[in-house]
């Protein structure tokens, strides 16, 4: 997803472009509950459109946005419930693809039969499965980078890591898939 220079002009359209990211980035937050999730998300929109004019206009926005996200989700594990402001906004839902998912990569092609969408849906299974036994911090990062493709320097502010060990928390979440993957289905991962 190619990001947008600043913010949104109006809030409808950061409701209907940032949401859907911040819902699905909130996923990786293992303490929370759906319900909390949902309520985070739509908290750190709201807080987004309040503090859009500190937004810094030559830095990328999303890292900016997955870290008010960020921030709202940790204060919600910390008081043992996601925040609530009352705002009718808390009501609304929208629909998210699974933690992870590629956008493009979830719009089945004409060309794409049963078998292989069937694939496809236990080979983002397995993903999720082990990432839900990683440490909170890696399942964060990789939500970043492949969830919301954030690029690793940008994922590493959003968490207020250096660089170097975001990096080397990928290639260590890697090389352990890899693994996983041999010993569940007996071969190594192609693709």
């Amino acid at each position: 997803m190619v990001d947008r220079p600043g913010p949104p002009a109006d809030f409808e359209e950061l409701w209907r472009l940032w949401r859907p990211r911040a819902a699905a980035y909130l996923r990786s937050f293992a303490g929370l509950s759906d319900e909390d999730r949902e309520e985070a998300a739509n908290e750190a929109v709201l807080k987004a459109w309040r503090a859009r004019g500190v937004f810094d206009a030559r830095r990328d926005f999303a890292p900016w946005f997955l870290a008010i996200a960020r921030r709202t989700a940790l204060d919600a594990l910390r008081r043992g419930r996601a925040a609530t402001r009352g705002r009718a906004v808390a009501n609304v839902r929208a629909r998210h693809l699974p933690e992870g998912t590629d956008p493009v990569a979830a719009i089945p092609s004409a060309a794409a039969g049963a078998e292989e969408l069937a694939m496809r849906d236990a080979d983002r299974d397995f993903v999720r499965r082990f990432l839900a036994k990683a440490e909170p911090e890696t399942r964060e990062l990789a939500s970043l980078v492949y969830g919301q493709g954030l690029r690793l320097k940008s994922a590493a502010a959003v968490l207020g890591m250096p660089e170097g060990t975001a990096k080397w928390r990928l290639s260590e979440l890697r090389k352990a898939l890899m693994a996983a993957w041999e010993v569940e289905y007996g071969e190594a991962r192609v693709s």
